[in-house]
């Protein structure tokens, strides 16, 4: 029987397949390898090791050499994640060899710097995911523009807008988190080979070549001061992937409310078979939205693990980077998940623009009350302009009257003498601001 969010059958298909792959025991193991490859290739090319040892060890760094249920019964028996792993691969590359693997180098600068490995390609994922809903958001923005929506604030109709602003909106914000994501990666992807205490003690001297040496053949950064307990790249990254987590529980909460039965001004994608009930066989739930905003939150809840990770005690600290041992996979394999299913959210959203101007008539002209208030501002000032449409719009309500009626009536009360065209003004689509330009803003300086 399957445990674990993961790869229970019941909550393992919310989480992209691949992404969970890169995190899998032999992918993690292969990392090792991969970057006790590097170490030894670094250091032949300094003279520390031989070259043929070198090239034994990177033609051994392969994880199906290893037999892992010796690996998983060493690690029981000593209570220690990488000696059993360093054992078993000092079997496969022989005894000669074997002298010579992991020279110079502590357990967590192998876990760190093959983490980051697995890191980037959850990265690489995420980025790729990212284009592509950047991409959907621009062709939605550019089709929707012109659809006249009810602006809400606090849930509430405010003013008119269009579909195309929001969706303006969400493009300019995700492009903003992409781009920093991709900043963060400068602080995060990098090789740390300082040995037990950072200061490359059993290098020979030659510490900081050989970093340097591996951070090319890894195609990362070298970190220049490799002290153990310093965590703060990665928490930053992972804190850009927590803006990213809020981004898109707004967006599909947006989704959900847009959704309800009673405004239904768009829809998320729905196929034959799929089931909103058990019992309500009527039932069309948000549920890609849904399954998104549990996600996110999954998310957002490993931010302040990582946060407290940083607070490392001395020169290593095995209960805080142990944290983030089972912390960090999670939270690339959840923002890799969030970052595929904000993508299908966003590609296959239905609109409705004849519900949208349905919906923004309901108040019979009461959404356009700025637009009366700024004509008449023009002469009677803002304030006393605020307090007519304010005493007009409040008599609407209570008596169920046109808008329209009630403002005539309250210039009426004050006699002025002004003279507006207010069935022109109540129009909902001539009061939408610079809500197009701002979509055609956004389409022409922000690429994707």
């Amino acid at each position: 029987m399957s445990t674990g969010m993961f790869e229970s059958c019941i909550t393992g298909h919310w989480f992209n397949a691949e992404a969970k792959a890169l995190w899998s025991d032999t992918a993690t193991m292969q990392a090792w390898l991969d970057v006790e490859a590097a170490l030894a290739q670094a250091q032949a090319t300094l003279d520390m090791i031989p070259l043929e040892s070198a090239n034994c060890i990177s033609q051994s760094a392969k994880v199906e050499s290893l037999d892992i249920a010796a690996i998983k019964d060493g690690i029981r028996q000593t209570c220690h994640p990488f000696v059993p792993v360093l054992k078993e691969f000092e079997r496969v590359c022989g005894k000669e060899t074997a002298r010579y693997i992991h020279w110079g180098a502590t357990t967590q600068n192998i876990f760190d710097t093959g983490a980051v490995l697995q890191l980037r390609a959850s990265h690489n994922m995420i980025s790729a995911f990212l284009e592509k809903t950047l991409t959907s958001l621009m062709e939605l923005a550019s089709s929707s523009k012109e659809y006249v929506q009810a602006g809400r604030t606090h849930g509430q109709h405010a003013l008119p807008i269009t579909f195309g602003f929001k969706v303006a909106g969400w493009h300019a914000e995700l492009h903003r988190i992409d781009r920093r994501l991709t900043e963060a990666t400068q602080d995060a992807f990098v090789v740390s080979m300082g040995g037990a205490v950072g200061t490359f003690s059993a290098m020979e001297g030659k510490g900081r070549e050989v970093q340097e040496g591996m951070a090319r053949r890894l195609n990362l950064a070298s970190n220049p001061v490799p002290v153990r307990t310093s965590y703060d790249g990665i928490t930053h990254y992972v804190a850009v992937l927590g803006q990213l987590a809020a981004f898109a529980e707004k967006v599909a909460e947006e989704v959900i409310f847009l959704q309800r039965t009673e405004i239904a001004e768009l829809e998320e994608s729905f196929h034959h078979g799929k089931v909103g009930s058990s019992t309500m066989a009527q039932k069309r739930n948000p549920q890609n939205a849904q399954n998104l905003v549990g996600l996110a939150q999954l998310m957002r809840s490993r931010v302040p693990l990582s946060y407290q990770s940083m607070v490392r005690m001395n020169e290593g600290d095995a209960a805080e980077s142990n944290v983030m041992d089972v912390t960090l996979p999670e939270a690339a394999i959840i923002s890799v998940s969030i970052s595929e299913n904000l993508l299908n959210l966003i590609a296959g959203l239905q609109i409705y623009p004849e519900k949208m101007l349905e919906n923004i008539r309901l108040t019979k002209g009461l959404i356009l009350s700025e637009s009366i208030m700024m004509a008449l501002a023009k002469d009677i000032g803002r304030s006393e302009a605020h307090h007519i449409l304010y005493e007009a719009a409040m008599s609407s309500v209570k008596n169920n009257l046109p808008f329209s009626d009630c403002i005539r009536m309250q210039l009426n009360i004050i006699d002025s003498g002004i003279a507006i065209n207010i069935d022109n003004l109540l129009d909902e689509t001539s009061y939408i601001g610079e809500a197009v330009n701002c979509v055609d803003y956004v389409l022409k300086n922000q690429k994707h």
